[in-house]
């Protein structure tokens, strides 16, 4: 009679939950820098972690110092303006592409579509040097002297309109495919019915169409806004003028610059970065995972 070993209860329990373990301590090594800048944030010049924790309480001296540098904010805004304009051109056209590839039939549609996947294949950083030489020839063609709305130069203008356009064309491959994917899980009947009610193909795409996609162009959004947010080696290469620098870039300065030997107050700094990205995530958060389930897997 064979005899029926019993396995102790941890032991039973980690064969059933050992996926949710590995994925816990995933998490763990991801989120553990993040967790060590912003207590060491939260600590004067020179604690970092190498005391007591909070001996004398909540430090928040660093965060005061940040928001009344008028340097450190014109970076974050700059930021802002950068990413959300380059989210918004990706997000536009991918709307307008995607829904022309996945309704209408045209010579080379299936050509420029491979062509579209192999530019999501193609590292960015190969695209540098003929941006930079671009970026060059455009700002010297633009005469000095010129204001256009407050402070802002001309050459400004032209150097945030030039890194807005770059951030629109690197997502626009991949948004492409992505709401390509979306469209084609819309029944077609819908756009037919609008047809007949005597609607033009656009008037069909805004009203019809749009509205059931809007999760998968809050994906595209999203995820072309997180990009640009968090952009370094882009925008250190196009970006002439200091009063331009974006987040990323001005941490570098800050650091070099500003700070000296205080690591808390970089901490700082990096948390203040991290928290639009963040926010806008987990407000978006629903729409994103919907957009990608609905869209890219359906498709």
């Amino acid at each position: 009679m064979a005899t029926q070993t019993v396995s102790h209860p941890l032991v039973r329990w980690v064969s059933r939950n050992w996926v949710y373990l590995v994925l816990g301590l995933i998490c763990l090594v991801l989120l553990f820098p993040i967790v060590y800048t912003f207590i060491t944030s939260l600590q004067p010049r020179g604690f970092g972690l190498s005391r007591q924790l909070f001996r004398e309480g909540i430090y928040l001296g660093h965060y005061e110092q940040l928001f009344s540098t008028p340097r450190f904010m014109r970076n974050i805004l700059n930021s802002a303006i950068n990413s959300l304009g380059g989210a918004l051109t990706t997000t536009t056209c991918c709307a307008l592409a995607g829904y022309a590839f996945s309704r209408m039939r045209f010579r080379g549609r299936r050509w420029l579509l491979f062509a579209l996947l192999g530019m999501i294949m193609l590292p960015g950083i190969v695209n540098l040097i003929p941006l930079y030489r671009l970026s060059s020839d455009l700002l010297r063609a633009v005469p000095n002297g010129i204001t256009i709305i407050g402070d802002v130069s001309a050459k400004q203008a032209v150097n945030y309109l030039l890194l807005i356009a770059v951030y629109g064309a690197f997502g626009i491959p991949f948004g492409v495919w992505v709401m390509k994917s979306f469209y084609d899980s819309i029944p077609r009947e819908l756009e037919e019915a609008a047809f007949v009610d005597g609607a033009t193909t656009l008037q069909a795409l805004m009203r019809v169409i749009i509205p059931i996609s809007l999760p998968g162009l809050v994906a595209v959004f999203l995820t072309n806004f997180v990009f640009n947010w968090n952009d370094f080696l882009t925008a250190s290469i196009l970006i002439r003028s200091d009063e331009l620098k974006t987040a990323t870039v001005g941490l570098l300065d800050f650091q070099n610059q500003l700070t000296g030997n205080n690591s808390e107050l970089l901490n700082a700094a990096s948390i203040l970065i991290m928290v639009p990205g963040i926010l806008i995530f987990l407000l978006a958060r629903n729409a994103f995972f919907r957009g990608f389930i609905e869209g890219a897997v359906k498709g």
